[in-house]
């Protein structure tokens, strides 16, 4: 696929500390993102690349590589040498497809390196207004039999679709898959009542809610959330099982010197902690984990369990 959209974010040179020793990338770092520009996948990428520059004493390049449910992206990166110079952004989406797609196009953690487990934010249960003003009229209407409600997606095998399917088989509810491409025109037509329903990362959302032309139902989150405070969490709604968020983090390719992998992940994790990022992805309700390569793994692991579950009790596919 062709690329999309190259930004060269502008670094500066070495800061002291890196000069005294320990690994830096011979020339600029390629920061492929399996998402489109504009989307908060990217705004991500990009407040994290233009940290990292200065840190790395390299350009830190964004590389937006769209295309088949982050699997263009994933399986380039995958080819690339891990000499420092390729890192590969993902999120949920990153565990879902080895499990969703046969053959099994990739291994997660046989074919990359974690580097840090960046930020998270929760998803929110919403509807057309229409469609109820609560969780309870919303579960009656959705359980109800007959022709059913649909729901809308940004696309087969996201972290939203897999939550959506989850809680389909969580609370027994009579309602169809509506993939789109993108977050974007299935919120168009979601506004539009064209979709009854869907589950979606709280800055994206947050618009619609607040103006009044969506419902939130529910947030998948351990507390209720600071920006929605009236909203119940899914586990007080009965649903505490429910797995439906985003979450953003940085791999390599296998088989990098323990120097470099440790360089940019500190220079990730540094730059993320930036209290200007904090605050700006704070601001549109994206929460900053700055987590090290342990926790990616582990949350690698919990969500690629947990999803094959999600895709074989569904039975789901890549179609």
């Amino acid at each position: 696929m062709r690329r999309r959209s190259l930004l060269a974010l502008p670094g500066l040179l070495a800061t002291p500390a890196l000069a005294q020793g320990g690994w830096r990338p011979a020339s600029p770092v390629r920061y492929v993102v399996p998402f489109p520009p504009g989307s908060s996948f990217d705004t991500v990428g990009r407040a994290v690349a233009e940290g990292a520059a200065s840190l790395l004493g390299q350009n830190v390049v964004v590389e937006n590589r769209p295309g088949a449910g982050t699997l263009v992206a994933v399986q380039a990166v995958k080819a690339m040498p891990a000499d420092g110079q390729t890192v590969l952004m993902v999120a949920n989406s990153f565990t879902v497809n080895q499990t969703l797609h046969q053959p099994r196009p990739y291994d997660a953690e046989a074919d990359f390196e974690p580097l840090a487990l960046l930020v998270y934010t929760p998803h929110v249960l919403v509807c057309h207004p229409s469609v109820a003003s609560d969780f309870a009229g919303f579960l009656a209407k959705a359980r109800a039999p007959g022709r059913g409600l649909s729901f809308g997606t940004n696309g087969q095998g996201t972290s939203q679709h897999m939550g959506l399917e989850h809680l389909k088989i969580l609370a027994g509810l009579n309602a169809e898959h509506v993939p789109y491409r993108g977050v974007a025109p299935m919120l168009v037509d979601l506004l539009a009542g064209r979709v009854d329903y869907s589950i979606g990362n709280l800055p994206d959302v947050l618009p619609g809610l607040r103006d009044g032309r969506l419902v939130a139902l529910g947030i998948v989150n351990a507390t209720r959330h600071a920006m929605l405070p009236e909203v119940p969490t899914c586990a007080e709604l009965g649903f505490p099982q429910l797995l439906s968020d985003t979450w953003y983090g940085v791999v390599m390719p296998k088989g990098a010197a323990p120097a470099v992998r440790e360089a940019l992940s500190n220079a990730f994790l540094t730059s993320i902690r930036r209290p200007e990022t904090q605050a700006r992805l704070g601001a549109i309700g994206i929460d900053v984990l700055a987590q090290g390569p342990d926790a990616l793994r582990d949350r690698i692991r919990s969500d690629t369990a947990t999803y094959a579950e999600i895709v074989r009790t569904a039975n789901l596919t890549a179609g």
